[in-house]
């Protein structure tokens, strides 16, 4: 009775979430050359746009400038002196000194969409910083915030969440656990997750992992699943000695067609021309950057100003997510098992 009782409040819970929505935008010339990951050619032009009054641009660096500390991965912007670096990133103040985009936006729905996606990290109340993303329509974000939430286990914090939020009650990746709780059989198994088709699976699955305990889950989940959930929490090198690595590679590529996140995984480790299938490259990538969450929660400064899907495809996501790999794998060759991410490290 008392587990019965249990899953009741987590599908009433579950309730006050859901799918994030992609956004739209105009891609630009500047824009789209930005996202090849060329910087040295794109920032200058995003400049030029940004001082045009372009928003899109002024977004996109704006965030540059509050992402990049000093030049982040980006030997074009360590390569620049503060003034320069000002001079692409930053707007002119009227007294003199230099302003980051995000702050300048005159338009009302602008400005507040600038200042939340600035002052988000600093704000010590989740559901407060969610449902401000939410009402200028960074639902990416928003959601973000609230996955993390219920991934640190504040489930008291998601529950104050109030009737007038925006829709993020009903948007979001937690759409995924409802339509888990409303099926027939809420048993796992690997082959019907890797059929299911919702680019939200893989969070939903996460979240609902989390809560294993709360709700008394132990037994919903499969040897298989429970394989693939220790690598998606980044925690590869735990496997037991009986895992099939072959089968989690080819599980694990079967979740990129569908998730474009582990789709910017499987192009990372396809850049290397190995002879033979390297089957630890996505394993070891996820142990490597801290798992799943790490794709959600890296801030990009596209997913503000530009489609999602665009960035998630594009040239720089891979670049980007090869960079991070780079400067967080083991200074310790020995201990990287992939001979893909070997070559990655040694750059």
């Amino acid at each position: 009775m008392m587990k019965k009782k249990l899953i009741a409040a987590g599908i009433a819970w579950f309730s006050l979430v859901g799918l994030a929505s992609a956004q739209s935008a105009e891609v630009s010339d500047a824009v789209a050359l930005w996202l090849t990951g060329n910087d040295a050619a794109s920032l200058p032009a995003l400049a030029n746009d940004a001082k045009a009054g372009d928003i899109t641009a002024q977004l996109i660096l704006g965030q540059v400038d509050r992402d990049t500390i000093p030049g982040g991965y980006s030997d074009y912007l360590l390569g620049l002196s503060r003034t320069e670096r000002a001079a692409l990133l930053r707007a002119d103040a009227a007294d003199g000194s230099t302003v980051n985009w995000l702050l300048t936006f005159s338009d009302a729905d602008k400005a507040a969409l600038g200042d939340a996606l600035f002052w988000y990290e600093a704000n010590l109340d989740p559901i407060d910083a969610a449902l401000d993303l939410q009402r200028v329509n960074e639902k990416s974000m928003a959601e973000l915030v609230l996955w993390r939430t219920v991934n640190n286990g504040k489930f008291n914090l998601v529950q104050t969440l109030p009737a007038d939020n925006g829709g993020l009650a009903t948007s979001g990746f937690m759409a995924w656990v409802v339509a888990y709780f409303a099926g027939e059989n809420r048993t796992i198994n690997i082959s019907n997750f890797l059929a299911d088709e919702r680019q939200e699976k893989v969070p939903g699955l996460l979240a609902l992992k989390r809560l294993e305990r709360v709700l008394g889950l132990g037994g919903n989940f499969s040897v298989g699943l429970n394989e693939l959930i220790t690598v998606m929490l980044g925690h590869g090198n735990s496997l037991p000695e009986t895992a099939d690595l072959v089968t989690l590679n080819a599980h694990l590529k079967r979740l990129a067609e569908v998730d474009p996140r582990v789709g910017v995984v499987d192009r990372m480790c396809n850049i290397c021309p190995d002879s033979e299938e390297d089957y630890q490259c996505m394993i070891q990538t996820f142990e490597i950057i801290g798992g799943y969450e790490t794709l959600l929660a890296v801030r990009t400064p596209a997913e503000a100003a530009v489609p999602a899907d665009a960035y998630l495809v594009s040239d720089r996501a891979t670049t980007a997510l090869t960079d991070l790999v780079r400067g967080r794998a083991p200074k310790d060759a020995s201990r990287l098992r992939s001979s893909c991410l070997l070559t990655l490290a040694k750059g």
